[in-house]
């Protein structure tokens, strides 16, 4: 009803170094995804549906109207996609807790980069690596060089790489704080930039077990 009458918005969704269950939460909205759906034009969710990244960049600075983000930046390939889409959005989303402070992916950040590798290329039992080979972000083949993204050593937040307007953590967040947040961005009435949506709440609160 917000949005009847207006042109419908833009918005990007984008998955970066996370479990994916952040992009599964959206769909937890249920039937209110219709009225996101009524509301947004979905113009990239890689997860969901056949975006291209050269088409996000051949859009208009501010183009998109939010970009919800998860995830940590662990990878030359996520810290790019984390510019290009705050240059493309007017409202860019840490949406939730890796994106938000690392969660389960920053606790990589206790070792090295080097010691990762060593970890999932040499040590596991389950591992069979003989040449110890190890990912490269150039490999020469017969067809040409072969790229991979740089595997940084260490993993940031959202807000270390790019400037964040709103938080909203969880691990995913609830849907009820995604649905709260749509609103918001919906009527217009958002919180001061820099909020975190839905602080005071956590999937624990459900948890009949004693903390």
């Amino acid at each position: 009803e917000a949005m009847s009458g207006k042109k419908k918005g833009k918005l990007a969704l984008y998955w970066a170094a996370s479990c994916g269950g952040c992009e599964i939460a959206v769909l937890a909205i249920s039937e209110k995804i219709l009225d996101v759906a009524a509301a947004f034009d979905i113009v990239f969710w890689p997860c969901a549906t056949d975006g291209k990244v050269r088409d996000v960049e051949k859009m208009a600075d501010g183009e998109i109207d939010v970009c919800l983000f998860n995830g940590g930046i662990r990878t030359s390939e996520q810290e790019y996609m984390a510019q290009l889409l705050r240059r493309k959005a007017k409202v860019l989303v840490a949406f939730g807790s890796c994106a938000h402070e690392g969660c389960i992916p920053g606790l990589a950040n206790l070792n090295n980069r080097q010691e990762v590798f060593d970890a999932v290329y040499r040590q596991q039992d389950s591992t069979e690596n003989p040449r110890d080979a190890r990912p490269e972000h150039e490999t020469d083949m017969p067809e040409g060089k072969l790229y991979l993204p740089v595997f940084y050593d260490t993993l940031k937040t959202l807000g270390q790489t790019v400037p964040v307007d709103y938080y909203l953590p969880g691990c995913p967040p609830e849907a009820d704080n995604i649905l709260a947040a749509v609103t918001a961005i919906i009527t217009g009435k958002l919180p001061p930039r820099g909020s975190v949506i839905g602080a005071a709440t956590t999937v624990c609160d459900e948890c009949k077990r004693t903390r």
